[in-house]
């Protein structure tokens, strides 16, 4: 798999894509014919973490033939953050990208990108965390234990969702602090050199943070923030392409059955996707709390929260935040949620009809 961190690298990649996207013209939904007549290609844009691992277990194990796709290490791309894989979309730099629900609000509403899936809901591994002897552990006043000072975060991200509402349940807003935006691992080496008071993280960053002895003081969990990870696609994916999302959709429904099953196979598979894909070595106790912290869902479950209003509700109350505070502008988000931002569930309909 490769690692991409810029918008330059992701661009490189589009002469290629192009070839392997095949001619089909688009279509809005996706094909449901039983076996194609030959594998569909997919170029996947991830993070490193467990959401991911899936995908990575059913490439690993053979999973993708026996589904009709082509997917190989080569076209699965992992990015730092989120927003770095949504500036690729405009060029379908790749076939489908699971990312956080902040960048796939921006992947919609500035580029029409369809959500076509929940890969995970993760508020109980999005943490703000601070020294052990930060005065917002003590009995101060926790609003003046955090106003003047500076955080750490990643831009547009879930990390930044999490700090925003931390601030609000505080009385606090981003001009009572000093946000100094940066990456995950390169915001854990700089807190530990003494930079900022606190730093805000996801999973598995934060359990490098947590051995170094930094303490959570909310995870967007205790704020009762949800933290979905969408599966988004760009508009306009040919009738091959859609084919293969639903394909992929029914896949890693297969593997995410094996997950929620459980037993130490699950746990030794999760440590092991760490290290091969991440490139972290985890210990046996943060796997189970990587687990623990971590709900992924079989397709009946997703249909579930596409069909029940949660998803456009959760977006629609993170788009209003992002207007108010000039991320977004009004008009996107009026057009997006018009639209009920582009949550389209039918390809996990016709995923049902490859399920195994």
């Amino acid at each position: 798999m490769k690692r991409i961190s810029s918008l330059v690298a992701v661009l490189l990649a589009v002469t290629l894509l192009a070839s392997a996207c095949g001619t089909s013209a688009p279509s809005s939904e996706p094909m449901t014919s039983s076996s194609p007549a030959k594998a569909l290609p997919m170029k996947v844009a991830t993070l490193a973490q467990i959401d991911a691992w899936p995908l990575v277990n059913a490439v690993q194990d053979g999973a993708t033939d026996r589904y009709g796709l082509q997917i190989t290490d080569k076209d699965m791309t992992i990015f730092d953050s989120g927003m770095e894989a949504v500036e690729g979309i405009p060029a379908k730099a790749f076939t489908l990208a699971d990312i956080g629900q902040l960048p796939a609000l921006m992947a919609a509403s500035r580029y029409k990108a369809k959500i076509v899936g929940v890969a995970a809901e993760e508020s109980a591994a999005n943490a703000i965390l601070g020294r052990a002897d930060s005065p917002v552990f003590s009995g101060a006043n926790k609003a003046e234990a955090v106003r003047g000072k500076t955080v750490l975060v990643t831009s547009v991200s879930s990390a930044h969702q999490l700090l925003a509402a931390w601030l609000q349940d505080l009385g606090l807003t981003e001009g009572d602090i000093t946000i100094r935006t940066i990456e995950q691992q390169t915001a854990i080496s700089a807190f530990e050199a003494g930079d900022g008071d606190f730093l805000v993280l996801w999973s598995p960053a934060l359990y490098r943070a947590l051995d170094k002895g930094f303490k959570v003081v909310k995870t967007a969990a205790d704020l009762g923030l949800p933290s979905y990870m969408f599966y988004v696609v760009p508009e306009g994916l040919s009738a091959d392409q859609s084919e293969a999302v639903a394909r992929f959709l029914a896949m890693t429904d297969s593997q995410v059955a094996n997950y929620q099953a459980g037993g130490d196979g699950i746990h030794t598979s999760v440590k092991d996707f760490f290290k091969s894909y991440a490139g972290m070595t985890i210990s046996d106790n943060d796997v189970t709390e990587e687990i623990n912290r971590h709900q992924l869902y079989r397709l009946d479950e997703q249909l579930a929260l596409f069909e029940n209003g949660s998803l456009e509700t959760t977006l629609a109350d993170l788009a209003e935040d992002q207007v108010a505070n000039d991320k977004l502008a009004a008009e996107d988000v009026a057009l997006a949620k018009e639209n009920h931002f582009y949550l389209d569930k039918r390809f996990l309909e016709a995923a049902r009809g490859y399920a195994k």
